[in-house]
């Protein structure tokens, strides 16, 4: 399936991950702490199946950071956005300080706070998906301490979608479709 992919926000480390086609979450992990995020871990159905995901960012755990499981009700809830910001560390350097997911039945967060202090410093980011089933999975890369960067993927719009008796355009049909 055809597949737009949407960001990066953050700066891209040397330590990529991509978890296309990873489109039917059930479940996100998340480690954080009071202006960071050290890691996020991802649970989805694939051919049935239940998969984690690695995880992506901070391998190990200290009593420094909490720990969040967001399980979404599956197969009837599904992301629909995904909010958060990046704070610069330096000229080389990010660090997601915050993150939220939406879905079609509410929102679980902020993880982690952003920046109030150094606006100049954080960047916000804020995907809407829309309320369809178009997530497509998630990218971005990491460093040993945290998430440097993240996107995600959004499936091509399927033409049931898109209702085209309301819209501008003219269709065409081909030759052979006429005859």
């Amino acid at each position: 399936m055809d597949m737009i992919k949407v960001g990066p926000v953050g700066k891209c480390g040397r330590h990529i991950w991509d978890e296309k086609g990873s489109d039917q979450i059930a479940g996100i992990f998340i480690s954080y702490g009071e202006d960071i995020v050290f890691s996020l871990q991802f649970m989805f159905y694939d051919n049935g199946d239940l998969i984690i995901s690695e995880k992506h960012g901070r391998r190990s755990y200290n009593q420094r950071e909490d720990y969040c499981a967001v399980i979404l009700d599956y197969p009837s809830e599904f992301l629909t956005s995904i909010s958060g910001s990046f704070e610069k560390m330096n000229k080389k350097r990010t660090a997601l300080s915050s993150i939220k997911f939406g879905t079609n039945k509410g929102s679980y967060g902020p993880f982690g706070t952003p920046s109030t202090e150094n606006m100049d410093k954080t960047d916000f980011f804020n995907f809407q998906i829309g309320n369809y089933r178009l997530f497509g999975g998630f990218y971005g890369s990491q460093n040993e301490d945290s998430i440097e960067s993240i996107g995600f993927y959004v499936k091509a719009i399927p033409s049931s979608i898109i209702n085209l008796k309301d819209s501008t355009v003219n269709v065409k049909k081909e030759k052979d479709e006429e005859e």
